[in-house]
């Protein structure tokens, strides 16, 4: 194993460690109700950690470049395209029906469509809908995990072993180990058997496999890690608005069984599977042509 190997696995094993014991610690003082989302900080902290002991690494060559419009355009219709497909396969199989209670219904206009287009700009101007600490720590989070996975871990590989392929499988496991915590704190998933659970777990595994190919391609193509902190947020807003959360259970403006119909839930994981492996072929005509431009090769 070549020193790069023995750092990116270092790496690893750092974040998940302390990532798994910082949510059991949140959760067992009960010092946040999803100790998931306040975890998410944690990978940009440990990052910063390992780039200012190398001494050899730019934090700058992470992708900081202001993304063009179609890219942006791009990380906010996909998210609300993937949601709205596993929408209607909820609705085609009658597993999902609209919530009369969801906040969407009358609030801040009498117009459901309305309110959810205002959602859009909320992200990315504050008081719209959202109090400015709460702006910036959805933003922060985001940001962290995508520097982490994406402009770290998934950069690092690919230029270690010049596979963009190699270096989405593996981060994209990595990203699934570090999620591990929620398959036993979600209250929904708190209630299946042992089976339905090892599926879901099955299941999760491809879909952010899946999930870090698309990322990684609006990520490559950009040249900005903009890009993928854009869609992962949007990606969260439009599941938890519209399908509710698994993390703590609360329904979205369509309600019905979270396991079945949540975004990151059964129907929700096949859908982005299927994303997944359309973006596969694109990242492999990527690397095929050699499009290796913000890498530096």
């Amino acid at each position: 194993m070549n020193p790069m190997d023995k750092r990116m696995l270092f790496f690893v094993l750092v974040l998940l460690l302390s990532s798994w014991a910082a949510v059991f610690f949140i959760r067992f003082f009960q010092l946040g109700q999803d100790p998931m989302a306040v975890v998410m900080i944690l990978p940009l902290v440990i990052v910063l950690v390992f780039t200012v002991a190398s001494r050899k690494e730019k934090f700058s060559s992470i992708g900081w470049k202001f993304p063009r419009l179609d890219y942006i355009a791009i990380s906010i219709g996909l998210p609300f395209f993937q949601i709205g497909l596993v929408l209607v396969v909820g609705l085609i199989l009658k597993l999902v029906s609209i919530n009369d209670q969801h906040f969407l219904i009358q609030r801040p206009t009498s117009h459901i469509w309305l309110n959810l287009l205002i959602c859009i700009p909320a992200m990315f101007i504050p008081f719209i809908l959202l109090s400015f600490p709460r702006f910036v720590f959805g933003w922060l989070s985001h940001l962290s995990e995508e520097i982490a996975w994406r402009g770290y871990l998934f950069r690092k590989i690919a230029l270690t072993k010049k596979s963009l392929q190699k270096a989405v499988f593996i981060s994209g496991t990595v990203w699934w180990a570090w999620h591990i915590p929620m398959f036993w704190l979600s209250p929904v998933l708190q209630e299946l058997g042992f089976w339905p659970l090892v599926l879901t777990a099955g299941l999760a595994l491809l879909a952010l496999v899946g999930t870090s190919f698309m990322y990684s391609w609006i990520y490559i193509q950009s040249g900005s890690i903009w890009t993928p902190t854009i869609m992962h947020l949007f990606w969260n807003l439009f599941r938890g608005i519209l399908t509710g959360r698994l993390s703590d259970g609360e329904q979205g403006l369509f309600t019905g069984n979270l396991w079945l119909i949540n975004g990151e839930g059964i129907i929700g994981m096949a859908v982005t599977a299927l994303f997944g492996l359309i973006f596969y072929f694109f990242i492999k005509k990527i690397e095929k042509k050699n499009h290796w431009a913000m890498f530096g090769i």
